[in-house]
């Protein structure tokens, strides 16, 4: 008996597998078109073009602070030469005597000195003159 429904499983099976799909037709008009859809997200970052060719020159620039300052040094290696003067348009701004930063003597407010026996072995004198 179990032979008898496992022949007749098989022949259903088979029978079944032959009423499969038949050939297809031919192919029918094309349709109308869609609308569009939404933008997809954006793409990765380029790669850094080459450099442009360099500009041109701009004009120069307002006087800066920095040329409205000098500083002078003096060797001080006698008391003639331990002595300072600023031009004409400049005031002493700060000055000092030697690597110790001795106080200088503000003779006026265009020149400043050591005093009358500078330490001559003591470094120069230095001034910052300011216009």
């Amino acid at each position: 008996m179990r032979a008898a429904v496992i022949i007749l499983a098989f022949a259903m099976t088979t029978m079944l597998a032959g009423c499969g799909q038949s050939t297809p037709g031919p192919q029918g008009p094309q349709g109308p078109k869609g609308d569009t859809g939404p933008s997809g997200a954006p793409g990765p970052q380029g790669l850094v073009g080459p450099a442009g060719p360099q500009g041109l020159q701009g004009p120069p620039g307002p006087v800066g602070a920095s040329s409205l300052f000098r500083l002078v040094r003096a060797p001080c290696t006698n008391s003639a030469e331990c002595q300072v003067t600023c031009r004409d348009d400049e005031v002493v701004v700060t000055a000092y005597c030697g690597t110790k930063r001795a106080t200088a003597s503000y003779l006026t407010d265009q020149t400043v000195s050591c005093g009358i026996n500078p330490d001559t072995t003591g470094g120069p004198l230095v001034v910052v003159c300011a216009k």
